[in-house]
């Protein structure tokens, strides 16, 4: 097999298995986030979370910041082999965009290969698209990922219905769908949750973007960071509110992708596991609304 022992994470990385072009794979419980920053925040973010131990970073071609992300990956110095790279495309493309959108991140990067590529929306960002283009995308994202660009491939904001077009056609599994999740959300209905059991259901790993509600409009931006209910369980913890909002998400086996740019918070974000929550904290996180 063309990646037959490579993602070497050092073995104590906390991690979630995860199907790969190839056979099973390590996903790192967590990774640092790069939406909306500049190559210049990127890359000095991605740089200080690798200097802390992160070895997974998630970014995307619309982001336009893949360029910064590797010039830190190359700063950092750690063995290629070693760390754990997820970028996405724009959904809605047809074959040959998609194939030229995908050799574009790796430039931009100045990568060999990527661990994960997603296909980061199940349209166009103004909605164009359909089943027939989701399967397009994603054939022409498999053959792409066959060449050995690609160790797993998956979905983003994708709901059941765009997810079983593309099971209509896979040859390669979903290896994920990257979702928004946070404390607020673990009683919503499925639609909210981009249909999060039935995606476990598949063998689809569920991943989390936004888990401490950084988009959300005020206050509610801040709930997860300072907000009553996790700085009262974080207090029992010795630990922060955002470092409970990232563990309840952690503790149910679900990745994280914490966004910071200042070094303290960034190695905050990463040391979520040497404590547990108590499932009575859980519960109580769960049923948060």
């Amino acid at each position: 097999a063309l990646f037959a022992g490579a993602a070497a994470l050092p073995a104590d990385f906390p991690t979630v298995p995860m199907k790969g072009v190839d056979g099973p794979m390590r996903m790192p419980l967590y990774g640092i986030g790069t939406w909306e920053y500049n190559d210049t925040v990127a890359e000095a973010a991605t740089l200080s979370a690798f200097q802390q131990g992160y070895r997974h970073v998630d970014t995307a071609w619309g982001y336009k910041n893949q360029v910064g992300v590797g010039k830190a990956l190359a700063a950092a110095k750690v063995p290629r082999e070693e760390y754990f790279v997820t970028s996405k495309i724009p959904g809605g493309l047809n074959a040959s965009a998609t194939t030229a959108t995908l050799d574009e991140c790796l430039t931009q990067l100045g990568l060999e290969y990527v661990d994960l590529m997603l296909i980061h929306f199940p349209a166009t960002w103004s909605g164009e698209g359909g089943p027939e283009g989701r399967k397009e995308e994603w054939q022409a994202l498999e053959a792409w990922a066959k060449q050995g660009k690609a160790k797993a491939i998956g979905v983003s904001h994708y709901c059941q219905r765009h997810v079983q077009d593309v099971q209509s056609v896979a040859t390669v599994p979903i290896a994920v769908n990257q979702v928004q999740y946070h404390v607020g959300m673990g009683s919503a209905p499925d639609m909210a949750t981009d249909y999060r059991d039935w995606m476990v259901s598949q063998g689809i790993v569920y991943q989390a973007f936004s888990s401490l509600c950084g988009p959300c409009d005020a206050p509610y931006n801040k709930e997860l960071i300072t907000g009553d209910l996790v700085t009262k369980i974080g207090k029992a913890h010795n630990k922060t509110g955002a470092q409970i909002a990232l563990k309840w998400v952690v503790q149910q086996g679900i990745p994280v992708l914490p966004k910071s740019s200042n070094p303290k918070h960034i190695a905050e974000n990463g040391d979520l596991f040497d404590f547990n929550l108590t499932a009575a904290e859980m519960d109580q996180l769960t049923k948060a609304t």
